[in-house]
């Protein structure tokens, strides 16, 4: 809980890994939401077509004003310009004459020329006065920038609420425009700003609806061309103490988001709305069907001239489309947007959703914990999408699934660390019941013979002594790790425990066995592998009990197959039968027996090597050598008293 609560502190700064995920997120249910664009908004596109027809660009500006007379014969509502005139067209008569007067000395009256053709700029600005067009214009905001007096063209602009007093401005505030020429501006009856910004990962996902410049409100160049469809200029702009909050026109209502902005519902990829090459307009080619009733914006497309934007869709998405399409959402009234208390609901559920995954996911086992963690975090998303679908609203679900995907996390480290704990002490029983297991039965076989104890203690040793040598060995490297040997030295006690069921008459006669007696006493091997083999059943065949059994049964197995009780030869001796074969002849030879008095541990030695290969396994016979004056040692520790 002091976790989640943490995060929800977090939460408020709005740090910028979360501004991230928030962003993928709603490119996510964007592309999942899109929907299909309006027919109304179209472009006039300047594409390769058009300038092949018609030459380079810039193209003189007489023919930007034939190609604005036929769009509006054509019955266009409005029409955007997405490009800027700031400078006189060099391409006019007039502005030739003064070229060739100042340079040359030379001054032509071109007096066939009719006044009317002269100058591309009048032939222009007498087609931006008939009402349709829309002049764009880019404001600066650099403190050095430099600008003329440029003619705009504001907002009527009806304010409904207050912004306080504190804090940052409430609007993008604009130093400087770069324009279009005062005559070309005085002739339109509006104009509008292209400027549009990418947030701080480089995605467009919004655009300034309004700036403000010198204390006046100023529209888009989207914005600007819808009014101008409606022949109004009047909005209600709707503003509480932080900031706008929506803007008003006509009956449509348009969310705003910080600083005037408003959250573009891209429809696609680029060439989302019907294109129209500018030729086939100039030329005559499209029919006045195509044209009436529609908001049309001239761009250009082609190479080296366009202006491109990535989008969510689209890396590579045309400018002059985004003005289109913030007139289609417009149109279809089919708004994004993050209201004020969004902030609030994602940093009040995240701390909700974190005390309630800390509750549940701390009392519920492991099984359910991650269908209760995918089930919640499922739900998240649904709702986030539900309400993004279906009332254009972005909730971002990240914060309380990070808080979520925390919880989780850390209550399974807890939850696996205390399991850890106690397999641990689990495990620590474990091998404290298979001691007492092994002591209690290997205890049987000290009662019937007094030699037994120093014996167990000595087999034990030299066992472990004999296998750690035995594992530097490739071949048995993989099996003789320190559980499989740790196992061996628990087990080697057992290797006698068949002897209880061995008469005393027999095995503690002080002379040689008779051949009958002999028989008897080999059955000791047969007698221990039952025991430990109904104990193995009992206990579910654990594997501790799988070595003492392989010990109790082939410990009297030779090498070369003359053994007992089944004759098993070479490899098909246990490993481990093969390693006790040898500790126990070897303490049988060293120690005093009551049939027999010890020999001196170089004779033993000796005894061993020379049945290298018959009774001893030869690898075996090798490690036993190395390590021969440990063997010594350990005889003499545990020596009988």
């Amino acid at each position: 809980m002091v976790f989640s609560t943490l995060l929800f502190f977090l939460s408020l700064a709005r740090p910028t890994l979360t501004d991230f995920l928030d962003n993928k997120v709603y490119d996510m249910l964007l592309s999942a939401s899109s929907g299909g664009s309006s027919s109304v908004p179209i472009i006039v596109d300047i594409d390769e077509k058009s300038l092949r027809q018609y030459g380079q660009w810039p193209w003189p500006r007489y023919r930007i004003a034939t190609l604005l007379n036929k769009l509006r014969e054509s019955g266009a509502l409005s029409i955007g310009l997405d490009m800027l005139f700031a400078e006189e067209d060099r391409t006019s008569i007039t502005a030739v004459r003064k070229e060739l007067s100042k340079d040359f000395g030379v001054n032509f009256e071109f007096r066939e020329v009719p006044r009317d053709l002269r100058d591309n700029d009048e032939r222009l600005a007498q087609a931006l006065s008939r009402g349709s067009a829309v002049l764009g214009y880019q404001f600066l905001f650099e403190e050095d920038s430099h600008s003329d007096d440029y003619l705009l063209h504001p907002l009527r602009v009806n304010r409904l609420g207050h912004v306080g007093e504190d804090g940052p401005p409430p609007f993008i505030r604009a130093s400087h425009v770069s324009g279009n020429l005062k005559m070309l501006s005085q002739a339109a009856q509006a104009s509008g700003f292209f400027n549009v910004s990418p947030d701080p990962d480089g995605i467009l996902r919004r655009v300034p609806l309004i700036i403000e410049h010198k204390g006046r409100f100023y529209p888009s160049l989207a914005l600007a061309t819808w009014l101008r469809s409606l022949r109004t200029n009047d909005v209600l702009l709707r503003t509480d103490g932080r900031g706008p909050e929506s803007l008003t026109v006509n009956g449509t209502t348009i969310p705003l988001s910080p600083e005037g902005s408003m959250l573009i519902r891209f429809r696609g990829k680029g060439k989302t709305f019907h294109y129209v090459s500018a030729s086939d307009v100039l030329s005559d080619r499209i029919r006045k069907e195509q044209i009436r009733g529609k908001v049309v914006f001239v761009g250009t497309s082609a190479s080296g001239m366009k202006e491109l934007k990535p989008t969510p869709f689209d890396p590579v998405f045309p400018g002059v489309e985004v003005h289109a399409t913030v007139v289609d959402n417009i149109l279809r009234k089919d708004f994004l947007s993050r209201p004020p208390w969004v902030p609030g609901v994602e940093s009040g559920g995240a701390l909700v959703f974190g005390l309630l995954s800390t509750l549940i996911l701390a009392w519920t086992g492991a099984g359910w914990s991650p269908i209760l963690f995918g089930g919640i975090g499922l739900g998240l998303w649904q709702v986030s999408a539900w309400t993004f679908r279906n009332d254009g609203i972005f909730i971002s679900p990240v914060l309380p699934l990070l808080i979520l995907l925390c919880n989780f996390s850390l209550i399974t480290l807890i939850k696996f660390w205390r399991e850890e704990q106690r397999t641990r002490e689990r495990t620590r029983e474990l091998a404290m019941v298979q001691e007492a297991t092994i002591e209690s039965m290997s205890s049987l076989t000290e009662t019937r013979d007094p030699d037994t104890g120093g014996h167990i203690k000595r087999t034990q040793n030299y066992l472990r002594l004999l296998a750690d040598n035995l594992r530097h060995q490739h071949t048995f490297s993989t099996f003789l790790n320190n559980e499989t040997i740790d196992l061996l030295w628990k087990s080697a006690p057992l290797h006698d425990i068949g002897k209880v069921g061995v008469s005393d008459k027999i095995l503690l006669k002080p002379g040689k066995l008779t051949d009958q007696e002999f028989e008897e006493m080999k059955l000791h091997t047969v007698y221990g592998r039952d025991a430990i083999l109904a104990a193995e059943r009992k206990l579910g065949n654990t594997s501790f009990l799988r070595y003492a059994r392989q010990i109790a049964y082939t410990h009297h197995e030779r090498w070369d197959g003359s053994g007992y009780p089944e004759g098993l030869k070479g490899d098909q001796i246990p490993l481990a039968g093969r390693l006790m074969a040898l500790v126990d002849t070897y303490d049988a030879l060293t120690s005093k027996r009551v049939y027999k008095s010890e020999l001196p541990h170089e004779k033993a030695v000796e005894i061993i090597l020379d049945e290298k290969g018959s009774h001893f396994d030869p690898t075996v016979v090798d490690a036993f050598l190395e390590v021969r004056e440990s063997f010594r040692q350990i005889s003499l520790k545990y020596a009988d008293s």
